[in-house]
């Protein structure tokens, strides 16, 4: 929603498009993979009931706070560290450095809690 809002203030200027072809990849791979694996589980019915190691989901959560936090952090940060459009857009390139590793471990926690999952009982 800060995204959004920030688009119809014109923020970024003649960079929203910009911003929002940075933010789009960002978040959509991993809400991709758990919409994905959520209908996968909703329509098997072999999947009822099942269940994961606790361990896994703290992992997941953790990662995927992490991850959020830090999307969030970059956005809310740009009021401070940029002057210009042109700079918030930059800045949000320039945390691609950190984002796109961070990125691949929660989908591979992901991907690790929703393969282990076991018939219950």
């Amino acid at each position: 929603m800060i995204l959004v809002v920030q688009s119809l203030l014109h923020v970024y200027g003649d960079l929203t498009q910009e911003a929002w072809g940075w933010f789009l990849p960002t978040l959509m791979p991993s809400l991709g993979l758990i919409v994905t694996v959520l209908t996968y589980t909703a329509l098997n019915p072999l999947m009822t009931g099942s269940v994961v190691r606790k361990t896994f989901v703290s992992i997941a959560m953790g990662l995927s706070i992490l991850y959020l936090a830090t999307v969030i952090l970059t956005i809310l940060i740009q009021p401070f560290a940029s002057k210009t459009p042109a700079e918030a857009v930059e800045l949000m390139r320039t945390s691609n450095l950190w984002l796109g590793p961070l990125q691949g471990l929660v989908a591979s926690a992901l991907g690790v809690l929703f393969v282990s999952k076991e018939k219950s009982g």
